[in-house]
């Protein structure tokens, strides 16, 4: 981990922009360390990975969000995120373990399709949140643009490894 004021790290060459969200978060996602820190982020503290993803879009594109941007994209997607994102992955999650008949060969068959259903309503809520905000400002380099939209987001003692495995996967692929 490098110290408090070691960061942003020095500026490397900018990524490609990220023209889908989708296709960013699957890329981002799967690399080392990102679905870890995202998931605690998640879990600890109530937020929401899509729009992690997204602040780390718009981000990686060079776009520092506002307060207002973010609060209209997360109010926008939260019904969605709240009413079917949720409840899937709450099904998704109980059938690994129960209750009877789960967990076997035919509750595991249904977990799978749960999850596919789950990654379906995650992908339509990152439509969603594509087109926040309206107007994009190409203001800031990537890696201060990607440290301040997840400084928006998550409490100062708890973004580091969201934002080291973010910029991670994002400039050092």
């Amino acid at each position: 981990m490098m110290p408090d004021d070691d960061w942003p790290p020095a500026p490397v060459a900018s990524p490609t922009p990220w023209n889908s969200l989708w296709d960013f978060s699957l890329t981002v996602y799967a690399a080392p360390d990102v679905a870890e820190a995202c998931l605690r982020a998640q879990d600890q503290h109530g937020l929401d990975v899509n729009l992690i993803l997204w602040a780390a879009w718009l981000g990686a594109n060079g776009h520092r969000l506002t307060s207002a941007e973010l609060a209209a994209a997360a109010s926008a997607s939260d019904a969605w995120r709240r009413e079917v994102v949720q409840p899937l992955r709450a099904v998704r999650r109980r059938l690994k373990s129960g209750p009877p008949p789960a967990p076997n060969a035919n509750s595991a068959a249904l977990r799978e399709q749960v999850q596919a259903a789950e990654l379906e309503a995650e992908r339509q809520q990152q439509q969603m949140l594509q087109a926040f905000p309206p107007r994009q400002r190409l203001e800031a380099t990537p890696e201060l643009a990607l440290a301040a939209n997840i400084a928006l987001l998550l409490p100062a003692g708890n973004r580091r490894a969201v934002t080291e495995a973010l910029h991670a996967a994002i400039f050092n692929p």
